[in-house]
């Protein structure tokens, strides 16, 4: 109906607003009008009864009212000053207002473009303040009313109205005057992934600024301090200072410029209450970091841990995933990185996440739902950890995943861990992943150490799973169900029988008890060094030595192809510390991972200025072929080619910011590639400057 009115009459007297009665004022609004709520499309007059559909109707009230002149003139502008919109109408009496114009009153609202397959446009209403009264009454009186709404995220700025409308309360509901404005000419606006959380915190700042398109540069003050930090338009800046930040933004087009400042935008706090998004670094120098509430790293944000970390959780306290989450500390000699809590916390959930998350050289413990729980397609690496004294109802007790098959779960020590109803250890649900040279001793569940369920089609290698105990009728050694599992040179010592309804695993060149029809299997004493005292979590599998005696029958025994010898060139020893990524035993029984199994990078310092090192860590396999190395920007955009589809011979190499050309690069994220013939990695890093 306004479009038909609209495409006719032209919309020198349209203000087109729909009213939805799924909010409050729009149902407050329909029941209103005059005919038990029977609203027309279109009200063009409070002195004209309302009628059903008809075009015709309305036009001719529109005809009628179009000539009838108003007592009022508005001249409105709206603002934006911080996250307020703010709206301001001066308002004149041009003529007496007759009395018949009973109890009029002022009011503002917002409507906002809304596409339609039906109709060229509808604008609806989106928010509304509460009307005032409207007392003036003669010719040459004036007034200005002011309101502020709180700018919605979700508004596009180009596609809003302001509107203030002057009405009649009673009887027709005569409307004396309407106006409507939106935004024109230059409007610096912007949001960030996140505005608070501890030192170093990074955020990603987006200018949505006005118009849409056509602006020539930016200038962004990220610290408050009066002088320009980048003129990206969406840079990336880390804070390491705890404090409060204001954020100034101006903007440039066509030889004219517009500045907002938003002050006290960021807030940096130390690590003493965490809570909400979060992205940045953390660092021992604020650690412990103590969550206090729901966190979350959002899709395209990224969370660094870095070594000696740790990280204490409050009570059922989940830490979700859909970004990116890296905690590694990789190196021998650097501190484990804590999950805990002084209660029970609810674990790290992974979600949907298809970026590199790794969490390697972590201890993780008291989580009640999972420690790690990966699921909907995730990629995560999962090496080098200790995970126990965790508990589960229906999930695995120490990594649970679900529908995802980019998971690497490896040199790991998962002991002590308990589930009510389902793995002690790891459960695994329609998904492929690799499972290789870990110690899963001493857990506690309905299936034991293992459930693989639903198409789960796991490759596991040289693993260690000894003590476990299962908690159901009939004891289970592990649980399979529709899956086929491949199992290689490991030792399989608990005390139950392998359940496998519509499975068919295959195991070969492994100890395991009772026997298991394959090449190379033996059901023999493995002769570990120090085991536990006996099955179950109640035993300490965490501290004893599981390693080989000398005379093991495990020893040499595993599948005699070369590519599964152990790191001295000798037939590979069954178990977690035989083959090519064997675990090293010491008298502490650290983990030391000995030989790459997957290409990687690791990049120090990060964040860095003005040059970082950058160390591949690459296969044996791929490092007979040719690779490239390049460093992207944030946009995808490559900036330096470090190494150009050739064979490598030096995997330390250095960026000092360059690109391509050799002009220096602005500060921000940027992220350094690698592919080889085997795989596609990626890692994040930041430019400071």
């Amino acid at each position: 109906m306004l479009s038909q009115l609209n495409n006719n009459y032209g919309d020198e007297y349209l203000i087109p607003l729909v009213w939805d009665t799924d909010d409050t004022w729009g149902n407050t609004r329909y029941w209103w009008y005059p005919g038990n709520g029977y609203v027309p499309w279109v009200i063009v007059g409070g002195n004209i009864e309302p009628t059903w559909n008809n075009y015709t109707s309305y036009e001719n009230a529109y005809l009628q009212t179009v000539v009838v002149n108003s007592p009022l003139e508005i001249d409105l502008e709206m603002n934006l000053v911080g996250d307020q919109l703010e709206i301001t109408a001066d308002i004149t009496v041009t003529e007496n207002i007759p009395a018949s114009y009973t109890n009029p009153k002022v009011f503002f609202v917002i409507s906002t473009f809304v596409e339609d397959p039906n109709a060229n446009y509808v604008n609806k209403v989106v928010a509304y303040n509460t009307e005032v009264p409207f007392t003036l009454t003669t010719a040459g009186q004036s007034t200005t009313e002011t309101t502020i709404f709180t700018l919605d995220p979700s508004w596009d700025i180009a596609e809003i109205n302001g509107v203030v409308i002057v009405q009649s309360w009673t009887n027709t509901k005569d409307i004396l005057q309407a106006a409507t404005t939106s935004f024109t000419g230059l409007l610096p606006m912007f949001t960030s992934n996140v505005t608070a959380g501890p030192a170093h915190l990074g955020v990603q700042f987006t200018s949505n600024s006005f118009p849409l398109t056509g602006i020539e540069s930016w200038e962004w003050d990220l610290d408050g301090d009066g002088q320009i930090d980048s003129t990206e338009e969406d840079p990336y800046f880390l804070y390491t200072e705890i404090g409060t930040y204001d954020i100034t933004l101006t903007v440039f087009m066509e030889g004219d410029s517009s500045t907002v400042t938003q002050e006290d935008y960021i807030t940096v706090t130390d690590g003493s209450n965490v809570t909400g998004n979060l992205s940045g670094i953390w660092i021992t120098d604020f650690s412990p970091y103590n969550v206090t509430d729901a966190v979350e790293i959002t899709s395209d944000d990224q969370l660094i841990i870095e070594p000696g970390v740790e990280v204490n959780f409050g009570s059922d306290i989940q830490l979700k995933v859909y970004g990116n989450l890296v905690a590694d500390a990789s190196s021998r000699d650097d501190e484990p990185i804590i999950f805990t809590s002084s209660t029970e916390w609810a674990g790290l959930r992974f979600i949907g996440t298809q970026e590199a998350n790794l969490i390697r050289n972590c201890e993780i413990s008291k989580a009640n739902t999972s420690a790690i729980l990966i699921e909907n397609d995730s990629y995560v690496d999962v090496i080098g950890n200790k995970i126990f004294d965790n508990s589960s109802g229906s999930l695995g007790a120490a990594i649970d995943v679900t529908s995802s098959d980019n998971i690497l779960i490896s040199q790991n020590i998962i002991s002590n861990n308990n589930s009510s109803n389902d793995s002690g250890g790891i459960g695994c649900l329609n998904s492929s992943i690799e499972i290789s040279n870990n110690i899963i001793v001493n857990n506690t569940g309905t299936y034991s150490a293992f459930s693989f369920m639903n198409g789960s089609d796991v490759l596991m290698i040289n693993n260690t799973i000894a003590n476990n105990e299962s908690t159901n009728g009939t004891p289970y050694l592990f649980f399979l169900f529709n899956s086929s599992p491949t199992i290689i040179n490991s030792i399989i010592i608990d005390n139950g029988e392998i359940y496998f309804p519509q499975s068919t695993p295959i195991i070969t060149y492994s100890c395991i008890t009772g026997g298991f029809t394959g090449t190379g299997n033996i059901d023999d004493d493995p002769m570990f060094v120090n085991p536990s005292a006996g099955d179950g979590s109640s035993y300490d599998g965490l501290n004893a030595g599981w390693w080989l005696q000398e005379g093991s029958p495990c020893i040499d025994a595993g599948d005699p192809d070369p590519i599964y010898n152990d790191p001295d060139g000798t037939r590979n020893d069954m178990g977690a510390y035989g083959g090519p990524a064997s675990l090293e035993p010491t008298s502490t029984n650290n983990n030391i991972v000995n030989i790459i199994t997957k290409s990687s990078i690791s990049i120090y310092p990060n964040p860095f200025n003005p040059q970082t090192n950058i160390a591949l860590s690459i296969t044996s396999k791929d490092m007979l072929h040719p690779i490239s190395v390049g460093i992207y920007n944030i946009k995808g955009q490559l900036v330096k080619t470090l190494v150009d589809d050739e064979i490598v011979t030096n995997t330390n190499l250095i960026w000092d910011g360059t690109d391509n050309a050799g002009t220096v690069t602005s500060s921000g994220m940027y992220f350094v590639k690698m592919k080889t013939t085997t795989t596609s990695t990626a890692k994040k890093m930041i430019l400071l400057k």
